[in-house]
C-alpha cells in the first residue's frame, strides 16, 4: 500500500491503542517511521510492535530512532527473531551469519532504551523440529548475554510449506513450556520501579497471562482443545495484508481489499462481508495456536481476566501450577525463589 492510501485509511479509522506490524522484514520499509506516525496523531495508537529478522541493522536503528524522536507516547516493542544457536539459525533462515547480524541488532537497539523509556526490546523464537532440542538452552543464553525485556516462546502455527516443521510431539512441547516459564517470569519481575500495591497486581497478571496462554497453546496443539473464551477475531482486531486485502484473521482467507471500499476503513467495518466471515468463525469452532488473537480474545473476556487469571496465579502459587484441564503439568521446582 502505497503512503497515501495508509492516510486515508488512517482518517477513516476510529481511535485504537495497537499496532503490530510485521512483514516479510518491515524495516525494509523506508516511510516505516512516516507510517506509524500516521496511526500515531490520527487514531492515537500508543503500542506498536515490530518482528524483525534483525537483518537490516543500520535501517532499523534509523527508523527506531526516528519513530521515538516523533512518537514521544508511543511504546515502541522491537522483536528480533532467534530460532536457535548460530548453526541452527543460520540453516533455518537460509543466510549466512544471519545469527551474528541479528544479535548485533539486539546489542545496538539495547542501547537506546537507556534514553527511551518507552521502548523495549524482545527475543522471539518459533518451536520447531529443527530447533527444539535447543530452545531452552537458547533462552538461557540470550538471558545471560543480553540486557532483554523479554523473549516469547511460541510453537510453530499455521500450515508451513514444510510441514515435517512441526514434527513437536507434545511431550517435547510440554518439557520446553516448563522449562521457558521461569524465563518469562525473570523477565515480568526484572524492572521493579515502585513496589506499588498496582504494579504487584500487574505483575501477577502478566504472569498469570503467560501461564494461561502457554497451556491454551498446548491444550488446543496436543489435544485440539478449546479455548476457554471466544475467539474475537474480526470484531477486537483485523489483518490488513501489504497489498490492502483484509482477513479477520491471519490464518484464515482474505475476504476482500480496502480498495475495493475507497480505503474507507469505516466502509469496510460496516460491511456485510466481515460480519458474515465473523460469523463463520463462530461457526466453524476456529481455535489455535496463534497467541496474537489468543492474547487479543483473552483480554476481552471477562471470564478469563476476572476468574481465569486469577485463579491460576493463586493454584501456581499454592500447587506449584498444575493445570488438569490442558495436561500441562508443572512442578513447584520450576519456579526458582524470588521469581515471585
Amino acid at each position: 500500500m502505497r503512503l497515501e492510501e495508509l492516510s486515508k485509511l488512517s482518517a477513516t479509522m476510529p481511535q485504537f491503542h495497537d499496532l503490530w506490524i510485521s512483514g516479510g522484514e518491515p524495516f525494509l520499509r523506508k516511510d516505516l517511521a512516516e507510517v506509524i506516525q500516521l496511526f500515531y496523531a490520527n487514531n492515537h495508537v500508543r503500542d506498536v510492535r515490530i518482528p524483525t529478522n534483525g537483518l537490516p541493522t543500520e535501517q532499523t536503528l534509523r527508523t527506531v530512532n526516528a519513530i521515538l524522536k516523533t512518537c514521544p507516547e508511543l511504546h515502541l516493542e522491537v522483536d528480533v527473531s532467534i530460532d536457535g544457536f548460530s548453526e541452527t539459525h543460520d540453516r533455518i533462515r537460509a543466510v549466512e551469519g544471519s545469527f551474528e547480524k541479528a544479535v548485533e541488532t539486539i546489542t545496538q537497539l539495547e542501547k537506546l532504551r537507556p534514553a527511551c523509556p518507552n521502548f523495549t526490546v524482545y527475543v522471539n523464537t518459533v518451536i520447531t523440529h529443527e530447533n527444539k532440542h535447543e530452545v531452552t538452552q537458547l533462552g538461557e543464553h540470550m538471558r545471560t548475554n543480553h540486557d532483554l525485556d523479554g523473549h516469547y516462546f511460541q510453537i510453530i502455527r499455521g500450515d508451513p510449506k514444510d510441514p515435517s516443521l512441526q514434527a513437536v510431539s507434545p511431550q517435547d512441547l510440554k518439557q520446553i513450556y516448563q522449562a521457558v516459564v521461569p524465563l518469562n517470569f525473570h523477565y515480568v519481575s526484572k524492572h521493579i520501579r515502585a513496589p506499588s500495591k498496582l504494579y504487584r497486581l500487574r505483575k501477577a497478571f502478566w504472569k498469570a497471562g503467560y501461564l494461561f496462554s502457554y497451556d491454551a497453546q498446548f491444550g488446543n496443539y496436543a489435544h485440539g482443545m478449546k479455548w476457554k473464551m471466544p475467539c474475537t477475531a474480526g470484531r477486537t482486531s483485523i489483518v490488513i495484508d501489504y497489498n490492502a486485502d483484509v482477513r479477520v484473521c491471519e490464518l484464515r482467507k482474505p475476504i476482500g481489499s480496502l480498495r475495493q471500499y475507497g480505503m474507507d476503513f469505516a466502509r469496510f467495518w460496516k460491511s456485510l462481508e466481515r460480519r458474515e466471515e465473523v460469523d463463520r468463525v463462530k461457526i466453524d469452532q476456529c481455535f489455535c495456536t496463534h497467541i496474537c488473537f489468543m492474547y487479543d480474545s483473552m483480554r476481552h473476556s471477562k471470564r478469563v481476566m476476572l476468574w481465569e487469571l486469577p485463579t491460576l496465579y493463586l493454584k501456581s502459587k499454592v500447587f506449584g501450577f498444575n493445570n488438569h484441564d490442558s495436561g500441562l503439568d508443572r512442578t513447584a521446582a520450576s519456579i526458582k525463589p524470588g521469581d515471585d
